[in-house]
């Protein structure tokens, strides 16, 4: 091999390497921070036209129904009556309903209000989230 050869060392192809790989890693990063925190938000909106959803089908068949958290808390279902369920859902992958909520069910009356008021929390990849639902119509608002 001649020295007048034209090419690169492999120290350039490493240190080029290194420098793809740490930006590769970081958008990975930011990438997983997005997910998650849009993940949440999905979770919570569907959560809200859910219990919308119980509210309008009682006022509408005037009606006692229920949005109830399972024993595990991973999943909910909104039922007519003890045997009349109108949907499941569960909440997604790491997500679970904590210890610490005040409420483990949204009751509705056949006016459409709310039988009792507090808070439910949720433990999620992020941290505990807490949504507080406040007397009379119900109204959910996601604490930060």
């Amino acid at each position: 091999m001649s020295l007048d050869q034209k090419g690169y060392s492999l120290i350039e192809l490493l240190l080029v390497l290194a420098i793809v790989l740490v930006i590769s890693s970081s958008t990975l990063y930011v990438k997983n921070r997005y997910v998650e925190k849009h993940t949440f938000e999905l979770f919570y909106n569907q959560l809200k036209l859910d219990a919308m959803h119980i509210q309008l089908k009682a006022t509408e068949e005037q009606r006692y129904m229920k949005l109830i958290f399972d024993a595990g808390g991973t999943r909910y279902i909104g039922r007519k009556s003890l045997y009349e369920p109108l949907f499941e859902r569960k909440l997604p992958l790491g997500y679970a309903l904590s210890s610490s909520s005040t409420l483990k069910e949204l009751a509705y009356l056949p006016n459409g209000t709310i039988e009792k008021f507090g808070t439910i929390s949720f433990v999620t990849p992020g941290g505990i989230k807490i949504v507080r639902i406040y007397i009379g119509k119900g109204r959910m608002i996601l604490e930060q």
